[in-house]
């Protein structure tokens, strides 16, 4: 019975998932299909971005998703990190400040590992400086996460135009990338296949 007291501490704090030998069934679980697991190690692996939007991500903070699949599924991930891609790819999520009653997050968002968990399990939203890279297998499960450990995202616009331009650093693997994102006060998310 201690075992199933300190297991299940340990599940709100950790996520514990283990055996014992009184017949109970562990802590924890897991299982695909949805994104925001990342309990694996994964490397960041350079992709070529197809659909990049920009969305509430379901707070009070803009969340910037850029992957390398298309339609509908791929343009609204910034409006749910916990979404996944639902295929084989990849996917950087970032929070790029908060919503400030414009649709364009203009400024320079500085990206930074420092208060970053590496799981996004227990996570209610994205937290602010934070981007994160996911990939995906064949079948749509999360494969896992990296934590972006530098970088900076530069917004430049109004709300009918919002130019991204994005350098970010994965444990010295770099992504950059320069964009622009049109028709804000009308689309919901922001999205450019």
């Amino acid at each position: 019975m201690r075992f199933k007291y300190l297991c299940l501490v340990l599940a709100v704090i950790t996520g514990c998932a283990a055996d014992n030998d009184d017949g109970g069934g562990g802590g924890g679980g897991g299982g695909g299909g949805g994104g925001g697991s990342g309990s694996a190690t994964i490397k960041y692996e350079p992709f070529t971005t197809r659909t990049r939007s920009l969305g509430d991500g379901g707070g009070d903070h803009f969340m910037l998703s850029l992957t390398d699949t298309i339609g509908p599924i791929a343009c609204s991930l910034s409006k749910d990190f916990r979404a996944g891609l639902g295929t084989d790819g990849h996917q950087i999520i970032a929070d790029v400040g908060s919503i400030a009653g414009v649709p364009c997050p203009t400024g320079t968002h500085s990206i930074h590992a420092a208060d970053c968990p590496t799981s996004l399990k227990n996570e209610f939203t994205l937290r602010e400086g934070c981007a994160y890279y996911r990939r995906y297998d064949n079948t749509g499960t999360e494969l896992g996460i990296v934590v972006a450990t530098a970088g900076a995202v530069t917004v430049t616009g109004n709300e009918s135009s919002c130019m991204f331009n994005i350098n970010l650093s994965f444990s010295g693997e770099a992504y950059s990338d320069i964009f622009t994102l049109t028709n804000g006060l009308v689309a919901d998310p922001w999205c450019s296949p």
